[in-house]
């Protein structure tokens, strides 16, 4: 089942969690560029001074927006029982679930993603959540390669390395040219043999 996307809560409920969806949206909206702490404060019904009480710097709340959007993306690792071909079906037809149903989250993990390279504390997250994912990738398609179902010489490290770009390349047009996206979907999935 796909996560859907929480709204801002602007009175009432976990203000912190409100200012992160609030600063999310933005970011989805306008970019990083667009992202003013004022207007997620006024977004949520408080002022920017309150806003730093649990977000004191512009930095942290962004962290805070990537642990979110990223943790959106965790439920796709956490297939249900199966072969490594099953999991790995799981995991990406999951994945392509979400660019159909959420592309706003993958413009805020474009948009991460690019920030990351200027901004070291938001780097080290993201590549900590890549090294994951790969480890996570590389586990699986090597199960299957010991229960046959992938050739014995199959380069399983290339491989998760390979399926990461797809995604995050296919995530760059899953607002813009979504038919592309699904047609590179289906094609990724007769490549690796789970169908």
């Amino acid at each position: 089942m796909i996560a859907s996307e929480d709204e801002v809560t602007p009175h009432g409920g976990d203000r912190r969690h409100s200012l992160i969806l609030a600063a999310f949206h933005t970011i989805a909206r306008r970019g990083f560029e667009g992202l003013r702490v004022r207007e997620v404060a006024a977004q949520v019904g408080i002022n920017s001074a309150t806003l730093h009480h649990y977000f004191p710097t512009k930095e942290e709340l962004i962290q805070a927006v990537a642990a979110y959007a990223i943790q959106r993306l965790a439920f796709t690792t956490h297939a249900p029982e199966g072969t490594p071909r099953d999991l790995l079906r799981a995991h990406l037809t999951l994945l392509h679930q979400q660019m159909q149903h959420e592309p706003a989250l993958f413009v805020v993990l474009t948009e991460i993603r690019l920030r990351a390279q200027r901004t070291s504390a938001i780097q080290h997250f993201v590549q900590e959540r890549q090294a994951n994912w790969h480890e996570q990738l590389v586990a699986i398609l090597e199960a299957g390669v010991q229960q046959g179902q992938w050739p014995p010489d199959l380069a399983v490290e290339d491989v998760a390395s390979a399926i990461i770009t797809f995604i995050e390349g296919a995530s760059l047009g899953a607002v813009s040219h979504p038919r592309r996206v699904e047609q590179a979907f289906s094609q990724l999935v007769r490549w690796l043999a789970i169908e």
